[in-house]
This record gives structure tokens, sequence and C-alpha cells, in this order.
């Protein structure tokens, strides 16, 4: 078994970053078409006892999920320390750096922070998992829904043989399916026709071989 290198994963309200995404989220005018300037951001208090709840659920699964990916995927992550900035609001997730809404539930939470933070651990390990592998394994789908069919395996592998929480599965394709790009969707098809055991492990064979 390899050497696991788990990163300290920090999650913090970035007081500095807040009132740039909110005058963003205001302002901008394609998310005005999707209702963020009828959005009233939450007071700093209510974001701070957030942020406090994130921590306390993130720390319940943070050696289980961490340890578990790498193992899975036969990756390391190539940092220590993993920031996790939360603002009032954010219409989309970021993975570089990690920027997080406050607008989640604790466990609402843990699942976003797990989907960046594979984005993350792909991103360490870029020369070994190269994006030629997924233009090779998945030549006729986008961009987004071909950096995304690994990371739903790897999520479906957590819920269904680490966690065995099959709702966290269901909520979470559920909620691809409000996303705006039918992309994220899309992922979740290829994942169920496939297989998340086969294409997780297709992708290691295909990455290992370029070792």
């Amino acid at each position: 078994m390899m050497e696991m290198n788990l990163p300290k994963i920090r999650i913090k309200y970035n007081r500095f970053l807040d009132p740039i995404f909110t005058f963003y989220c205001k302002n901008n005018p394609e998310l005005k078409k999707q209702g963020w300037n009828d959005w009233i951001p939450p007071e700093k208090e209510k974001v701070l006892e957030r942020v406090k709840n994130y921590n306390e659920e993130w720390i319940k699964y943070e050696n289980k999920i961490l340890s578990k990916i790498c193992e899975i995927l036969g990756l390391n992550f190539e940092r220590n320390i993993i920031d996790v900035h939360i603002v009032s609001g954010n219409p989309r997730q970021f993975s570089n750096p990690i920027i997080i809404k406050s607008g989640f539930s604790p466990d609402e939470f843990v699942d976003v922070l797990t989907h960046e933070l594979l984005h993350v651990l792909f991103q360490d390990n870029i020369d070994i998992f190269p994006i030629k592998i997924l233009n090779e394994m998945f030549q006729d789908e986008s961009k987004t829904t071909k950096n995304h069919i690994i990371t739903h395996a790897v999520l479906k592998f957590l819920y269904l043989d680490i966690l065995k929480d099959r709702e966290r599965l269901e909520r979470n394709i559920l909620n691809s399916k409000k996303h705006n790009s039918s992309d994220y969707t899309r992922a979740w098809e290829i994942v169920e026709e496939k297989g998340y055991r086969e294409v997780i492990d297709d992708l290691k064979k295909r990455y290992h071989s370029l070792i």
C-alpha cells in the first residue's frame, strides 16, 4: 500500500473575497437572469456560524474521505494544506482555489467539498493523469463531461462502498439535473452505463501504463 500524504483542510470565511463575490452575484447581467439580483446576502454572523458547522461536519469524514479517494485512485496530494474559502454567495463552486458558498447545509457541504477536492487531487497529479487520457476514453463528450465522469465515479464509490449512504448519491445526481448545463447529468449517465468501478479501473490502467 502506498504511503499517503493527506493534507490538512482549512475551512475559513474569506472576508476579502466575500464582498467581491457579493457584488458579482448582485450585478452580473447573466446572474440577474437567474434571480441573483433578488438574493439577500446573509449577515456575517450567520456565515461564521455556518463555517463553524461546516468544520464540525467535515472533521467527521476528513480522514476517511481523503484516504479512500487516494487509495482507490492510487494518487497522492502534493500539498500539505488546502485552504477552503467560504463566501456568502457564489453561483458555482471553484476548485482552484476552492471557493464555496455558505448556502449549503453541513452534509451538502461535505459532498461539495469532496467534489472539489477530487479536482484538486487530479490537478496535483496532472503529470500522471494527463487530460489526453480522458480524451481517449471519452472522445465524443464535452470537456466538462470528460472532467466529471471520473469525479462522479469516485463519488459513487465513496457513497456506496465507504459511507454506505445511497441518499447522498441520489441527492448528488438530482442536484446535477438542476444545473444549467446538461454536461454533469451526462457524466452521471456514463458512470451508470459503464459502471463506477469499471470507469475507475480503466482510468488507472491507462495512467499507470504511462508511469
